[in-house]
């Protein structure tokens, strides 16, 4: 019943964008283990004029986002996002190398803040701007200390767990995420407004202190990408094949809470 529901909206979801339809719905971190699956997708459309991921993605890996643009485009002349829900931080940065992205009421993209394995915790990411908060935190710490003597001894304890070639890791996917943002903005999605390529950056890998911070259509536009607002039956689609999707991975144990209305 699934998939025939599913291969229906599909088919009604590429009629009303006249486009292929690349699927990405996924909970756990974006990295290079899609590439060889995305390729065989793309292999076996072939080279087409139009196609539109449908993306659903808390982020991930860096460089991953770039490679996956870099892919998609060499199989069409025009590439779109389509998001129903999130494109949080990495899947943000596919976002950028679209020429534009389809966005709903409740859709969001975030702050381009790529997750690193944790060195100690296997299976576990850290927001790679979290060290740096980290910094600023015990570097205020250490000047805002009535007793500097105590707080060098903690800063110290902490500072002697942190490995410098860890740290240089995290500051290189810091200064990684920034030019991919610049290159795929001046590339694809800000090319004919490069005037807003620094500012648009800025925010993006600087602007905010949430990791998860949402940034709506409306923001997304303020911004200067190019949104297209999904509105009637386009956006009906879209949700009900997200709905589809979460219910695949989750079904009916995914939310225990419900919302009615009165009157």
């Amino acid at each position: 019943m699934n998939d025939k529901k599913r291969e229906e909206l599909l088919k009604r979801l590429g009629d009303l964008r006249q486009s292929k339809i690349i699927v990405y719905f996924s909970y756990v971190p974006l990295d290079d283990s899609i590439l060889v699956p995305l390729y065989k997708e793309l292999d076996s459309i072939g080279k087409t004029k139009k196609i539109d991921l449908f993306l659903h993605s808390y982020g991930g890996a860096v460089d991953t986002p770039y490679k996956v643009v870099t892919l998609i485009r060499e199989f069409c002349d025009e590439f779109s996002v389509i998001v129903p829900f999130s494109a949080k931080s990495a899947a943000s940065m596919i976002v950028l190398g679209a020429d534009e992205v389809v966005m709903g009421p409740i859709s969001e993209l975030g702050p381009i803040d790529p997750l690193v394995k944790h060195p100690s915790y296997k299976d576990f990411w850290v927001p790679v701007q979290a060290l740096r908060c980290c910094f600023e935190y015990i570097e205020e710490m250490f000047y805002n200390s009535s007793n500097p003597d105590v707080s060098e001894i903690i800063i110290n304890s902490v500072l002697n767990k942190l490995d410098p070639w860890l740290i240089g890791d995290y500051e290189k996917a810091l200064k990684a995420s920034k030019q991919y943002a610049e290159f795929l903005l001046s590339k694809y999605m800000l090319k004919n407004n490069k005037e807003k390529i620094s500012q648009v950056t800025h925010i993006l890998t600087n602007g905010f202190f949430s990791h998860g911070y949402p940034i709506g259509r409306k923001e997304a536009k303020e911004m200067g990408l190019k949104v297209v607002e999904a509105t009637g039956e386009l956006w009906e689609v879209i949700w009900e094949l997200y709905l589809l999707y979460h219910s695949i991975f989750y079904g009916d144990k995914s939310c225990n809470f419900s919302f009615s209305t009165i009157g």
